[in-house]
């Protein structure tokens, strides 16, 4: 079946889209309702859940799509798996951060400092897909030039724990100002 460039985009971006919405947003929303009950039960848990570094799963995980071309292989599949993927890898923790936020309001400075997390996390893992892409270094090369390239797996595992490692002191750094800003939340 002949499918157009268009179509074929749509097709491995709003449908894998629909499904990771579905899911993530499924899940996030039951976790909320876990967090809302804990929280509710043990109050301080809120502050120290801060802490949690999902940005750094959400942000670093897709790294590791290449694998899913290795299992799958090249195609409209693997194309739908990796969106789909990245999607629910957002939807969840951001639809638990819009519930919590609903039933729990944090101080703007809190919420700044979540984005700039957030952020922060992103701009490593986006710092090893573009720039080796655009022939500069990072550890991205390891993944990609070496990694995927050369089909040396090792190489490419030793890269994303780089990025991994690098966007977790990050996301905890941040995580512990985001903490200290955090003493008057309150809950319902």
């Amino acid at each position: 079946m002949n499918v157009s460039i268009l179509g074929e985009h749509l097709l491995i971006s709003l449908v894998p889209w629909l499904a990771g919405v579905v899911v993530g947003g499924g899940l996030g929303y039951a976790c909320a309702l876990v967090a809302r009950r804990l929280f509710s039960t043990l109050p301080g848990l809120r502050r120290a859940s801060m802490l949690l570094p999902w940005r750094t799963v959400v942000a670093t995980l897709p790294l590791l799509s290449p694998l899913i071309v290795i299992y799958i292989g090249l195609g409209r599949g693997a194309g739908a798996v990796m969106v789909g993927l990245f999607v629910f890898l957002f939807a969840l923790p951001f639809t638990v951060a819009a519930l919590l936020e609903q039933w729990y309001p944090s101080p703007l400075v809190v919420r700044l400092i979540a984005g700039a997390r957030t952020l922060a996390t992103a701009s490593v893992a986006v710092a090893a897909v573009g720039p080796p892409l655009a022939g500069s270094g990072g550890a991205g090369v390891l993944i990609f030039q070496q990694g995927m390239l050369l089909l040396d797996y090792p190489q490419m595992l030793r890269g994303f724990a780089i990025v991994v490692l690098v966007a977790l002191m990050i996301d905890i750094l941040l995580g512990i100002l985001q903490l200290l800003f955090s003493n008057s939340l309150k809950g319902p």
